[in-house]
């Protein structure tokens, strides 16, 4: 037997027993991945099973940030039902369902372990009008009681008045505003906040008519809302005249489309003051 054909044969039996350490070291490393995999499982487990881990009632759970609503009422808004674990608890889906009822804007959830308990820190929503269902595209809503905030956000009346001990409920009144008029209504509340006289209602039934009634009377501003700030600065002026010049009962409306020259639609003929007689100069 030549050298060359020894050494063919050692090589084959050497990489045979490689083969079959590397089998055996795979055969190992799964078994372990296994057993770790079983570990984790049961781990798991034991943690979620845990009694020191679960949240056993409201009292483990802690609000901050509120202002107005006392804890004890947004308690009930948090939709958990008891015993919970608190590792199972996925704070996004439960931030998304507290802001979903209304009367909340913002909430952030935060999970503690020692001891278990969940921090929940919110933020009020307040109404600041009250309003019909806002008008769909298609009108196929059928309307109903309820209450916008500042940020144009629209809840049914069963949101807000069984807190209404706590928070005053707004008695402005807006009717006719429509989904795609939401929008433009924080700006609109924001510099209408900013008006001479109070306003009683607004009317948007006509989208080409913004009507405000007022302790001072009606007011006609038309389609262009770019020109509030003008219309609002109008209405002062005349604050302090109409009430002189012609009353208040015999006042219509007035138009303030433009805003410097607004027309005054009265129930009566307006006669303008009579004129004082000159004083003949001597």
């Amino acid at each position: 037997m030549t050298e060359i054909t020894m050494a063919t044969r050692e090589q084959l039996r050497e990489q045979r027993k490689q083969k079959q350490r590397q089998r055996t070291l795979r055969w190992f490393q799964g078994l372990w991945r296994s057993l770790a995999l079983i570990g984790l499982a049961y781990g798991a487990f034991w943690v979620l099973d845990r009694p020191d881990w679960i949240i056993k009632s409201a009292a483990q759970i802690t609000i901050e940030g509120n202002q107005v609503l006392p804890t004890e009422r947004i308690r009930p808004l948090i939709p958990l039902t008891y015993p919970q674990p608190i590792l199972t608890l996925k704070p996004q889906e439960l931030e998304q369902a507290i802001e979903a009822q209304g009367a909340i804007a913002e909430a952030l959830v935060s999970r503690r372990l020692v001891p278990p308990s969940l921090a929940i820190k919110v933020q009020e929503r307040f109404p600041v009008a009250r309003s019909q269902t806002p008008i769909s595209s298609q009108g196929d809503r059928p309307l109903e009681p309820g209450y916008l905030d500042a940020e144009g956000q629209w809840f049914p009346a069963a949101v807000y008045e069984p807190l209404s001990e706590y928070q005053p409920l707004p008695t402005l009144e807006v009717t006719g505003i429509r989904e795609l008029q939401l929008p433009l209504w924080p700006e609109l509340y924001r510099t209408l906040g900013r008006s001479p006289v109070e306003i009683l209602s607004i009317n948007w039934q006509d989208s080409n008519n913004l009507i405000l009634n007022t302790e001072l009377g009606s007011f006609h501003l038309g389609p262009d809302l770019t020109q509030l700030e003008a219309q609002l600065a109008a209405i002062a002026k005349l604050q302090q005249t109409l009430g002189t010049t012609i009353p208040a009962q015999d006042i219509q409306y007035i138009d303030l489309q433009n805003p410097d020259e607004p027309i005054i639609q009265s129930n009566k003929p307006i006669v303008p003051p009579a004129s004082q007689p000159e004083t003949p100069q001597t």
